[in-house]
């Protein structure tokens, strides 16, 4: 008797250990969509104060939102240490440049790594943005 209490015991704990995992996810989850959905109702209501402006007029004022991560002077940048990731943004669509510089105005781990978006916009990446992206020691993104 003593092996089957002891195996029923080991049975019992890697149940409740798995109820607590299962539990421990859902929690998780639950977390995760509620950032989801509250993300998701900004840039709803960012599009929702756009949605009257033309194209043109949409990447003015994005253009203008968003000026500060464009352009560091050239003194800032001989100063900076080498854990500095530089990146220019290129998209087919408004929507799309707008949800990757959104997603990388997030990026939080600037003691580990610095971001610097150093250019950004819509159409293909030319010859010119992969000259500022060598000049800067920098990636083109294209979304």
């Amino acid at each position: 008797h003593p092996a089957f209490l002891r195996q029923r015991a080991h049975e019992v704990v890697s149940w409740r250990t798995y109820a607590e995992q299962q539990e421990r996810m859902k929690r998780e989850v639950e977390v995760i969509e509620a950032k989801q959905k509250e993300h998701r109702m900004e840039y709803e209501k960012k599009q929702q104060k756009l949605a009257h402006l033309t194209w043109r007029q949409r990447k003015a004022v994005l253009y203008k939102a968003n000026k500060h991560l464009m352009f560091s002077r050239p003194k800032e940048r001989t100063e900076m240490d080498k854990n500095v990731l530089s990146v220019i943004v290129k998209g087919d669509v408004d929507g799309s440049v707008e949800a990757v510089l959104n997603i990388l105005d997030s990026y939080d781990s600037d003691d580990e790594c610095k971001l610097d978006v150093i250019h950004f916009g819509m159409g293909d990446i030319s010859e010119t943005d992969i000259n500022l992206a060598e000049a800067f020691n920098g990636e083109c993104l294209n979304c």
